[in-house]
């Protein structure tokens, strides 16, 4: 370490011990903007925050038919801010023998997936315009990809909802051939920038933060 960088540094840790003296809230900033000014040149990159709803149906055949279809439902709160760039959401379903293993005409297999703009708070959701829908019945349905971009659909901020609500049949006897068991793949992954520092490498703090 060269001479000038040691003085620096023995300057900045005088003055944080200085800092210590002044009032609270006051001492916090002070301190925060001199070891912010030590800091090298951050590097903007993205940070992915994802969001897995997947699930396989599994019936327990001591409490009920292997045949009885069954209910499963998952949901998930996302907070969305002024900083998001972009929302990657990946969904499939798999519906094992499904030519062969509909009952009734009226109890079908399906997954229904919906995201919903949200308030803040997340208790007052837009139900009648849905950001994204899918009802996926009548079988299986194929991995579909569909990115929502800030560019091109601006994002309100609020915490945002996730439901996802499906129906199905499966069991594991543990003989493969016999085994058969409906699913869902959901992964959704929210974009953010954030900056990395050289001091910390391996760590990308979202942009917001810094606010």
């Amino acid at each position: 370490m060269s001479n000038l960088r040691k003085r620096t540094m023995s300057a900045i840790m005088a003055l944080l011990f200085l800092s210590m003296a002044l009032p609270g809230c006051l001492s916090l900033v002070l301190g925060r903007e001199m070891m912010e000014g030590a800091r090298g040149s951050p590097t903007v990159s993205n940070i992915p925050d994802p969001y897995d709803l997947s699930h396989t149906f599994v019936v327990n055949t001591s409490d009920a038919s292997i045949w009885e279809q069954v209910q499963k439902e998952k949901y998930a709160q996302i907070p969305i801010d002024h900083t998001v760039q972009m929302i990657i959401i990946n969904f499939e379903t798999n519906m094992k023998n499904e030519d062969f293993f509909i009952i009734e005409d009226t109890d079908q297999r399906e997954v229904h997936v919906r995201l919903l703009w949200c308030d803040e708070s997340g208790t007052n959701c837009d139900e009648s315009d849905p950001i994204y829908e899918v009802l996926a019945d009548n079988g299986s349905y194929p991995q579909t990809r569909t990115e929502l971009d800030r560019n091109f659909n601006p994002f309100e901020n609020g915490l945002w909802q996730l439901t996802v609500e499906g129906r199905g049949i499966g069991w594991n006897t543990g003989v493969s051939i016999l085994d058969s068991q409906d699913s869902w793949s959901l992964r959704v992954t929210v974009i953010r920038p954030c900056l990395t520092f050289p001091e910390t490498p391996d760590v990308c703090t979202p942009t917001i933060e810094f606010e």
